[in-house]
């Protein structure tokens, strides 16, 4: 696969529609870079001046939960930390992120060598 950054925040629509109006100010981010195989979480706090942020290696990603609405999806990433969930994506950026997120490779690293003895 290809190295990219995938990038993707709540959407204003579905924001709306799902009854969270004020979160537009202060949407969920979500980025995965997938050449550092980093996946990093974001959101403003309540008072607009900073924000918390959450970044987790592929490695520790154990599964990824799509939960969608009629606008928006929501993305539940279990890691060994706990759990990391970005809310009302749009759902097609949600699957994408999932499928990326889920390939088998990302465990593996440059120096690993498999031998088969068969």
């Amino acid at each position: 696969m290809e190295k990219e950054i995938v990038n993707a925040k709540s959407s204003t629509i579905a924001l709306v529609f799902n009854g969270h109006p004020m979160a537009i100010l202060r949407p969920w981010r979500i980025t995965v870079d997938t050449e550092k195989k980093l996946l990093t979480v974001k959101r403003r706090n309540w008072h607009l001046f900073s924000h918390d942020e959450e970044t987790h290696a592929f490695r520790s990603i154990r599964n990824v939960k799509i939960d969608t609405h009629l606008f928006g999806a929501d993305l539940s990433i279990r890691v060994y930390a706990g759990k990391a969930e970005v809310f009302y994506l749009r759902k097609k950026k949600a699957k994408y992120i999932k499928e990326l997120l889920l390939e088998n490779d990302w465990n593996l690293s440059d120096a690993d060598i498999f031998v088969d003895v068969n």
